[in-house]
């Protein structure tokens, strides 16, 4: 478990002390004024030990001799080292019982990051992975106009992002160059962050192909990557598509840029700009176009971020709060499993290769359910009940998403229960709609509503009804259900709800 922070001081240290550590410390200062406890500087250390000097001169921390003497000093470490030491560093913050900030990506390679993600969980260590666009205004407008109904099913998206090369100019990140270090290239050292916006904006991946190219001959650091995806269709609906390119070149009179184009049946968005104030555009079929960036942008997003815009200043409060961060390891490795596939792909000469967390869907009895209802809904709960009336009855089935090693990482029950709005209907209810915390937001979920909405409808449902968590609605609302009645406070959970129905005759 992470470390309990003193009263309303946050101690933080930094392992590492380069460009990105720099980028985190600045980000913290401009977010001091506004928070309403205290960050308190503690130890820093990087294996130059000249390097460290000038980041605590700069900075406030204190020189260490070591990482252990760094763990020792704070509450919460930044680790913001190259890559290929990520994964050392957490195992020795979580030995430490402290909470873990640790810069993208999370490891050189899948199996790593897997290793990472599940040691955070399993630990119940409080962490955030610096896939900082989750907070970015830009990309947090775009996404409510891709959700707003009007604007249509999402059909295609083009993504387009380039930098010159981080072995020089301001980031001279020359181990960048180093495939031991780094892992690999632009895709995983930079435009990991696009594939994490690309599931913000649209949702899961379903399928990647790739090419890659390596113009400056660093051994296993790519430098082009062009790639295209096919996106989970919701239930019923055709599959967006989009394209992905990534560059490091040799221009360093170009700022690194990113360009985004969504198009939607009745709108038509682009994100291009300061990755941060946009602007973002947005056309209607109506021939409106409107247009906004800068503070305007910011004010109108303010709302859409559950705690601090500043996503270290979220991380920090985090912290201090003892609850959950967010976007966490397990968000990052969602983005891992696409990046791996898209090596994969390019490997082969760009052969389609599926990203396929699910080997099957099966029924299975009600104790095969119970740990990931126990884990997923019933987290940091004090009531930890997880029997539902009617597990046992004749005419209930429970459906498990099952993974290539027959572990369980997904689970739903459907049993005949009459629905208050549709008394008249056979009704099925479905409850316990549970997706392992690492794999959440890859299309579980999806499959299994679609596996058992249609085992409903031939076993003679007239509707499907759920009472869904409120954070939870959206997916619903994806997926064809209509929101019905009044919000209410579920009990056992304490959680708002609302009651979600989907008409199947």
């Amino acid at each position: 478990m992470s470390r309990s922070v003193h009263s309303d001081v946050v101690r933080i240290g930094f392992i590492g002390a380069g460009h990105i550590a720099t980028y985190h410390s600045k980000s913290i200062r401009r977010a001091s004024a506004d928070l309403d406890f205290t960050v308190e500087r503690a130890g820093v250390f990087d294996t130059e030990r000249t390097r460290a000097e000038s980041f605590a001169r700069a900075s406030g921390h204190i020189v260490m001799e070591s990482v252990d003497d760094v763990l020792a000093s704070c509450d919460a470490v930044y680790i913001c080292t190259w890559t290929s030491e990520h994964r050392r560093l957490v195992e020795a913050a979580v030995d430490a019982g402290r909470s873990v900030f640790c810069e993208k990506p999370l490891a050189p390679n899948l199996a790593d990051a897997i290793t990472i993600t599940e040691l955070l969980e399993s630990s119940g260590t409080i962490n955030q992975v610096g896939l900082v666009l989750r907070h970015s205004p830009a990309y947090l407008m775009a996404r409510r106009l891709i959700e707003d109904p009007s604007a249509g099913r999402v059909m295609s998206v083009a993504f387009r992002d380039d930098q010159f090369i981080p072995i020089q100019g301001h980031y001279a990140s020359t181990w960048r160059s180093d495939a031991s270090k780094a892992g690999a290239g632009t895709l995983l050292e930079h435009s990991i962050h696009d594939v994490d916006m690309l599931h913000a904006l649209i949702g899961p991946i379903r399928s990647v192909s790739a090419r890659r190219s390596s113009f400056h001959e660093h051994a296993g650091i790519e430098d082009v990557v062009a790639a295209s995806f096919t996106f989970d269709a919701e239930t019923g609906s055709a599959s967006p598509q989009g394209v992905l390119t990534s560059v490091w070149h040799d221009n360093l009179a170009r700022p690194g840029s990113r360009r985004v184009e969504v198009l939607c049946e009745r709108r038509f968005i682009t994100i291009e700009g300061d990755d941060w104030s946009g602007p973002v555009t947005w056309t209607d079929s109506d021939g409106s176009t409107s247009s906004i960036g800068g503070a305007e942008l910011m004010s109108a997003t303010r709302s859409l971020v559950s705690r601090d815009p500043n996503p270290d200043a979220a991380f920090l409060r985090a912290v201090l709060l003892g609850v959950p961060a967010h976007p966490d390891a397990g968000v990052a490795l969602r983005a891992h499993r696409v990046v791996d596939a898209m090596y994969r792909s390019a490997s082969h000469d760009g052969t389609t290769v599926a990203i396929q967390p699910v080997e099957a869907i099966l029924e299975v009895g009600v104790d095969d359910v119970r740990p990931l209802r126990l884990d997923v809904l019933r987290r940091g709960m004090a009531n930890r009940s997880i029997d539902f009336d009617g597990d046992h009855d004749p005419t209930t089935f429970h459906l498990a998403a099952v993974d290539g090693s027959g572990s369980i990482v997904g689970t739903s029950t459907w049993m005949r229960r009459a629905s208050v709005d549709h008394p008249d209907l056979v009704a099925v209810q479905l409850r316990g709609m549970a997706t392992a915390r690492h794999l959440q937001g890859v299309g579980i979920g999806t499959r299994l509503l679609a596996a058992g909405v249609d085992r409903a409808g031939h076993e003679g449902a007239q509707i499907v009804w759920a009472n869904a968590r409120d954070t939870a609605v959206d997916f619903y609302r994806r997926n064809g259900f209509v929101v019905v009645g009044e919000g209410f406070v579920e009990p056992v959970t304490t959680l708002p709800h609302h009651r979600v129905v989907l008409r199947l005759a």
